[in-house]
C-alpha cells in the first residue's frame, strides 16, 4: 500500500513538473522572440508556480533559476543587435514609428496626393494612426469613385526591395499596374525617413511615394 501511495505522489509530482517544463519552455521562446527578460519571473509565477504542487514548484523554481542564468547573456545579446536594427529601420525609412500625438486643431496641410490623379485636400490630423489612416482612406475612395479611377487600399504592407532591404509602408494604393506607397507624416523624424526610402522605393518599381504631412516637405 506504501508502494501505491509513493508512486501515486511520484506520478503526480512529475506530471506537474512536465507541465511545468513545458510552460518554462515557451517562456524562454517568448524572450528570445521578445530579446528580453522583463517578463520571464511574471510569466514563470504565474504558469510553473501552484500551490497545491509544492513540491514540483520547488523543482521548478530550480530549473527556472538555472535557465534564467543560461539565457540571460543570449538573450541580452538579441535585444541589442534588435534594438540596433530597429534604430537602423527607422532612420533608413524602412520602417515608420508612429506613436499617438496631441495634434489639436490640425489638418494635413501638405500633400502630392494629386500624382494619383483627383484633387488635394486637407484631412483632419489628431495624431492617432489609426483614426487618421481610415479618413484618409475614406477620402482617396470619394475621390477616386467620383474621378472614375479604380483603385485598391492596403494597410501596413511589407515589401523586400532589391538591395535586401525589407520596409513596411503604411498604405499601398494600386491603380491598374501602378504602386503608390503613401506615408503619413507626424514628425521631423518621419519627414527624413520619407525623403530617404522615396528615391529607394521608386528604384523597386513603385510610382512616387504619396505623403499626408503636418510638416511643409519642401524645406
Amino acid at each position: 500500500m506504501a508502494l501505491l501511495v509513493f508512486l501515486f505522489v511520484g506520478f503526480i509530482i512529475l506530471y506537474n513538473l512536465i507541465i511545468n517544463l513545458t510552460n518554462l519552455s515557451k517562456i524562454v521562446e517568448y524572450c528570445f522572440e521578445t530579446g528580453s527578460l522583463d517578463d520571464y519571473w511574471s510569466l514563470f509565477y504565474k504558469a510553473c508556480i501552484s500551490t497545491r504542487a509544492i513540491y514540483s514548484s520547488i523543482i521548478a523554481v530550480v530549473i527556472g533559476f538555472l535557465t534564467f542564468i543560461a539565457i540571460a547573456p543570449f538573450v541580452i545579446i538579441k535585444g541589442i543587435l534588435v534594438g540596433k536594427k530597429v534604430a537602423y529601420d527607422i532612420s533608413s525609412g524602412a520602417i515608420f514609428q508612429y506613436e499617438n500625438y496631441n495634434l489639436p486643431n490640425t489638418k494635413f496641410a501638405y500633400t502630392n496626393i494629386k500624382q494619383l490623379g483627383i484633387e488635394r485636400f486637407e484631412s483632419t490630423a489628431t495624431g492617432h494612426l489609426a483614426v487618421d489612416l481610415p479618413l484618409i482612406m475614406a477620402y482617396i475612395d470619394q475621390a477616386c469613385d467620383a474621378n472614375s479611377i479604380k483603385i485598391k487600399q492596403q494597410l501596413m504592407q511589407y515589401y523586400d526591395l532589391v538591395n535586401e532591404m525589407q520596409v513596411q509602408v503604411p498604405l499601398i494604393i494600386e491603380t491598374g499596374e501602378k504602386v503608390f506607397p503613401v506615408y503619413i507624416i507626424y514628425t521631423e523624424q518621419h519627414k527624413e525617413s520619407f525623403q530617404k526610402i522615396g528615391p529607394l522605393l521608386k528604384e523597386n518599381h513603385f510610382q512616387n511615394a504619396l505623403y499626408f504631412s503636418i510638416l511643409n516637405m519642401d524645406d
